[in-house]
């Protein structure tokens, strides 16, 4: 889930679209194959923190759950490339397919207006809008707003404003480094994460693999910094962010070959 977000719009004509029956031939594949692949890289960039950008997206595994010929997602992915469907793990006009409003409708005042004017001509009224109520719904909130502005509100002795007081995001390193100065396990054992895992019945081992990797690769130069790393890493653990795993068709955990590299990876630098 990003940002709170855990859902993404899928428009009406999607399965028909003839874009997905240009990329079946040109990829030599189904076009239910070809939307499937497209849906799986709409969740992986609605789940990103960074919504739009999707990550590498497990090719192997992925075939192996259409019933596909390897290369088959390889070849889908290369060709929603050339039409301008992705272009470097971002989701194209991705801010235009999930606006982060609902249109406004510009002409819900002036409907408002007429019903008015009609409820009052049913009571034998004029139809003119007073001035009070043009004050009421106009003037008074731009007064009270100038006066906010000119006088904000003053924080208690000693204290400061709420603004100041935020916790600041933090690279990993320093949460890691705050951990060990203060005798405080990252990950204690009653973070949810170990529910959740859990819950969905995924391997210890393979959420130890998760967080060995997690750390690997947010201590690289220039990583993010985040204000609650148990919490972005509960995130990276349900989005399954580095593809470390999949289930099987009985819903079983088995490691991909993403999963399988940072497993020997880690176990090298052992």
């Amino acid at each position: 889930m990003a940002n709170g977000i855990d859902w993404f719009r899928w428009h009406h004509g999607s399965v028909n679209d003839p874009k997905f029956g240009l990329v079946a031939k040109k990829a030599g594949a189904r076009v239910g194959d070809v939307i499937a692949v497209w849906a799986l890289v709409l969740e992986q960039a609605s789940a990103n923190l960074d919504r739009g950008q999707f990550s590498d997206v497990d090719c192997e595994a992925t075939d192996f759950l259409l019933g596909a010929d390897d290369g088959t997602t390889a070849r889908i992915l290369e060709a929603m490339t050339g039409r301008g469907l992705i272009a470097e793990g971002h989701v194209t006009r991705w801010e235009d397919r999930q606006p982060k409003r609902e249109r406004v409708d510009n002409t819900a005042a002036e409907r408002k207006r007429a019903q008015r004017e009609r409820d009052s001509a049913k009571d034998g009224e004029t139809t003119t809008v007073t001035p009070s109520h043009t004050t009421s719904h106009h003037v008074t909130p731009r007064e009270e707003k100038s006066r906010e502005e000119l006088n904000p509100p003053i924080p208690p002795a000693g204290g400061q404003p709420v603004e100041q007081k935020r916790k600041a995001a933090i690279s990993l390193r320093s949460f890691l480094d705050d951990c060990k100065r203060t005798g405080a396990t990252p990950i204690p054992e009653d973070d949810p994460v170990f529910a959740y895992a859990d819950k969905v019945q995924l391997p210890r081992e393979f959420l130890r693999l998760q967080w060995v990797e997690f750390k690997d690769r947010y201590q690289l130069p220039d990583a993010k910094r985040y204000k609650s790393w148990p919490t972005v890493f509960l995130k990276s653990v349900k989005g399954n962010w580095f593809k470390l795993w999949f289930a099987g068709a009985d819903g079983s955990y088995a490691l991909t070959t993403v999963g399988l590299q940072a497993q020997r990876s880690h176990a090298e630098a052992a």
